[in-house]
């Protein structure tokens, strides 16, 4: 069973430990590399995600930041 989790459920601060680099593709796409600490404690809830929890949490992330500038 896939690891699910939401802004909710992870500290705030943490989301402040992933080191997130966005690179410009060749193709004009954009790809994003997250690392992290995976023995950080504070980073446990991101670690059990696993790549395709991962995914989705940034992919809602993303669209609920976009949400707030739509009227």
């Amino acid at each position: 069973m896939q690891n699910t989790s939401s802004w909710a459920t992870c500290n705030p601060n943490s989301i402040n430990k992933l080191q997130i680099e966005c690179i410009d593709e060749d193709d004009g796409s954009m790809t994003i590399h997250i690392t992290w600490d995976e023995t950080d404690p504070d980073l446990h809830w991101w670690t059990n995600l696993g790549p395709e929890g991962q995914e989705t949490f940034m992919i809602d992330a993303l669209q609920q930041a976009c949400d707030c500038y739509v009227d």
